[in-house]
C-alpha cells in the first residue's frame, strides 16, 4: 500500500473540512455521543471511555466465567477452548479490517460535523458484515478441525475443539454485525449504547453457558458444546439487537432501513485503506500466538503447559481488553480532531491516553503477579496445569505496562489514518522476533514452557518502543483521508 505519510495518500481528494462555529444542538436521542474536539480534554476522553472499559471488563468477565464452567470438565476441556479462541478470531481478522476502518471513518466524518457520511458509512459496514459472514461461516465450519491439527492439539482436545468451532461459527453473521455497529457507534462518539447491549449479552451468555454446560432445568448436559451455543445465542441477539437500534432513527448514527442499500465502492475503499491493514496486523499477531500453541505443545509439559497458558490468557485478558478499550478511545479521540483540523489536540489526546493505558496495566500486571497462584488455582484442580499458569502469568504480566503504551499509541495512529505502522511493528515484533524467540529458548536451547513466554515478552516490549517512537515523529499529521 505504501507510505501513508507521502502525497500519495492524497488519492482520495478530500479537504481539510473546518468545522462551523458551534455545532447544532443534537436532538435529545443522541445526547449521549460524545465530542472530542471541544471542552476539556482529560473529562471528554474519560466520558468516551468508561463505557468501552466497562465493555471490555464484561467481555473478560465472560470468558473468566467461560473458563471456570468449562474448567471442571478438565484441562482438555480448557484447552480446547482456549486454542479454540485463538483459531477462531484469526478466522475473524478479516472483519477487523471494516470494523477497524468504519470506527476511524465515523469518527472523522463527526469531526467534520458531516452525520450524514457517518451514516453512509455505517450502512457499508452492515453490508460488509453480511457479505464477510457469508463466506466466513462455512470456511470456519469446514476447516475447524484442520486449524486445530495443524496447532498440534492431542486427541481430545481435538475432538471437543472442533465441535467447539463449528457451533461458534453458525452464528457469524450477527457478530460480525454486533462488532460491526459497536465499532460505528463508538466512532460518532456513542459508547454508551454498545455498553447496555452488551450488559444484555453477557448475562444472557453466563446463564446460558450455566445452562447448557451442566444440563440445568429442561436442558441436556452438553459440556464444551454448551458454551459454544451460550455464546452463539447471546452474541446473536445482541447483534441483533443493535442492528435494530441504528435503523430506528433515534440514536446517533441513524441508517433507515428504507433507504437504498446499494454498494459504495469509494466509501469502500476509504474503509479498506484505513482497515486492511489493521486486519492483516491482527491476522499477524494472531498467527504469533497460535505458533505459541504449537510450541508449547512441543515440550514435555505438552497439554499442561497449554491448559495454563489458556487460564493465564483470561486472567492477563483483562489487562488486555483494557488496552483494547483505551486503543480504541484514541483511534475516536484522534480521528474525531483530525476531521476538525486540530492535530495538536488530536496528539494531545493519543499521549494522554497512552499513559492511562500504561500506568493502569502497569498496575494490573502487578496484581496479576502478587495474586498469581490463587488466581489460577480458582480455575483448575490440577497441581501441572496451575503450576505452569502461575509462570506463565507472572512472566507476562511484566509486559503489561508496555503492552498498554503499544496498544494507546498504534490506536492514535490508527485514528490518524496511519495503520502501515502498527502493522510492521506487530509483524516484526509480534510474528517473527517473539516467536523466534520462543522457538529458541523453548525447544533449542530447552528452557521448557517458560521460554516460550519470555520469547513472547520481550517480542511485546520491542514493539511498544517502535510504535511509540513512530507517533512521536508525528508525520501522521500529514496524513489525508
Amino acid at each position: 500500500m505504501g507510505d501513508p505519510t507521502q502525497d500519495g495518500v492524497d488519492e482520495f481528494d478530500q479537504e481539510c473540512v473546518v468545522p462551523a462555529e458551534g455545532e447544532p444542538e443534537p436532538p435529545p436521542a443522541v445526547t449521549r455521543r460524545v465530542d472530542l474536539t471541544q471542552g476539556n480534554l482529560l473529562k471528554q476522553i474519560a466520558l468516551l471511555s468508561w463505557p468501552i472499559v466497562a465493555g471490555s471488563f464484561l467481555q473478560w468477565l465472560m470468558g473468566v466465567v467461560d473458563i471456570k464452567m468449562v474448567g471442571t470438565l478438565g484441562p482438555a476441556s480448557i484447552a480446547a477452548v482456549g486454542t479454540s479462541r485463538e483459531a477462531i478470531f484469526t478466522f475473524l481478522t478479516l472483519i477487523f479490517a471494516v470494523a477497524t476502518g468504519t470506527q476511524v471513518m465515523t469518527a472523522r466524518y463527526m469531526g467534520q460535523r458531516d452525520p450524514q457520511k457517518a451514516t453512509e458509512a455505517a450502512r457499508q459496514a452492515i453490508i460488509l458484515a453480511v457479505l464477510f459472514g457469508l463466506v466466513l461461516a462455512p470456511a470456519g465450519y469446514l476447516l475447524s478441525g484442520n486449524l486445530l491439527a495443524a496447532l498440534g492439539a492431542e486427541t481430545d482436545t481435538l475432538a471437543l475443539g472442533s465441535g467447539y468451532m463449528r457451533i461458534f461459527f453458525l452464528g457469524t453473521i450477527p457478530l460480525l454485525l454486533g462488532f460491526m455497529l459497536t465499532a460505528a457507534l463508538q466512532g460518532a462518539g456513542d459508547t454508551l449504547t454498545p455498553l447496555y447491549v452488551n450488559v444484555g449479552g453477557v448475562a444472557m451468555n453466563i446463564v446460558l453457558n450455566w445452562m447448557l454446560i451442566f444440563g440445568v432445568g429442561p436442558f441436556p448436559a452438553l459440556g464444551v458444546i454448551g458454551a459454544a451455543w451460550g455464546t452463539v445465542i447471546a452474541r446473536t441477539l445482541a447483534g441483533l439487537a443493535l442492528l435494530v437500534m441504528v435503523t430506528s432513527g433515534k440514536f446517533a448514527l441513524r441508517v433507515p432501513l428504507r433507504d437504498r442499500w446499494r454498494i459504495d465502492l469509494a466509501m469502500w475503499r476509504k474503509v479498506f485503506y484505513i482497515g486492511v491493514p489493521s486486519s492483516i496486523e491482527g491476522f499477524a499477531r494472531n498467527v504469533g500466538f497460535l505458533s505459541l500453541f504449537w510450541i508449547l505443545n512441543q515440550t514435555d509439559a505438552g497439554r499442561m503447559a497449554v491448559a495454563g497458558y489458556a487460564i493465564s490468557v483470561q486472567i492477563r485478558m483483562f489487562g488486555i481488553m483494557f488496552g483494547l478499550a483505551l486503543m480504541s478511545a484514541a483511534m475516536t479521540a484522534v480521528s474525531q480532531n483530525m476531521g476538525a483540523c486540530d492535530p495538536v489536540r488530536a496528539e494531545k489526546s493519543g499521549w494522554t491516553i497512552c499513559g492511562i493505558s500504561a500506568a493502569t496495566m502497569a498496575l494490573m500486571g502487578l496484581v496479576s503477579i502478587l495474586l498469581a497462584h490463587p488466581l489460577i488455582s480458582f480455575f483448575t484442580d490440577s497441581a501441572d496445569a496451575t503450576h505452569w499458569g502461575v509462570v506463565s502469568l507472572i512472566v507476562l504480566s511484566l509486559s503489561l505496562p508496555f503492552t498498554g503504551l503499544s496498544m494507546g499509541c498504534a490506536g492514535s495512529l490508527r485514528g490518524a489514518g496511519d495503520t502501515l505502522s502498527p502493522l510492521w511493528a506487530t509483524i516484526i515484533f509480534t510474528t517473527f522476533v517473539g516467536p523466534s524467540l520462543a522457538y529458541l529458548l523453548t525447544v533449542v536451547l530447552g528452557y521448557g514452557p517458560v521460554g516460550a513466554w519470555i520469547g513472547l515478552a520481550v517480542g511485546g516490549f520491542l514493539q511498544s518502543l517502535m510504535v511509540a517512537w513512530i507517533f512521536k515523529r508525528a508525520k501522521w499529521k500529514q496524513i489525508v483521508l
